[in-house]
């Protein structure tokens, strides 16, 4: 009996460009984009995961904060790590903090899909913003 082996995918794609320079990656990912636009976004969503966003600067993060949807955010936020959520949450100052919080806890209940749909939509905005040079993306071995 023969077996198959499984390589590549979506998730190993996004960890090979990860490890990239940045103009290499965004020159294959261009390619791809022309190729296959669905395929290069979901590869684009992989190569930085919303938990990672955490770790970026505080002005980076504030300017995150600040531009991304509020509603989508705080979707985002929904069952993250008490980590994550405390760093863009000290971006934000007590009062629009203490608001948002109020604001989150009238959510109510949600769908994990849904929740997950608005980090990929925190990491778009994430990586609009780096594009524009209004975000620093952190990295494993550098910052974007």
């Amino acid at each position: 009996m023969k077996q198959g082996i499984k390589l590549g995918g979506v998730a190993t794609a996004a960890r090979i460009l990860n490890r990239v320079k940045v103009s290499q990656a965004d020159h294959l990912l261009s390619d791809l984009s022309g190729l296959d636009a669905a395929l290069a976004l979901r590869v684009i969503d992989e190569m930085t995961r919303f938990e990672e966003l955490a770790s970026a600067d505080s002005r980076s993060l504030q300017t995150l904060v600040r531009e991304a949807n509020t509603e989508t955010l705080m979707m985002a936020l929904i069952r993250c790590q008490k980590p994550v959520r405390d760093a863009f949450l000290s971006s934000m100052s007590i009062r629009a903090r203490e608001r948002f919080l109020d604001d989150m806890e009238n959510i109510g209940v949600t769908r994990r899909s849904d929740i997950e749909s608005a980090r990929k939509e925190i990491v778009r905005c994430a990586r609009r913003l780096s594009e524009e040079s209004l975000f620093a993306l952190p990295s494993e071995d550098y910052v974007r």
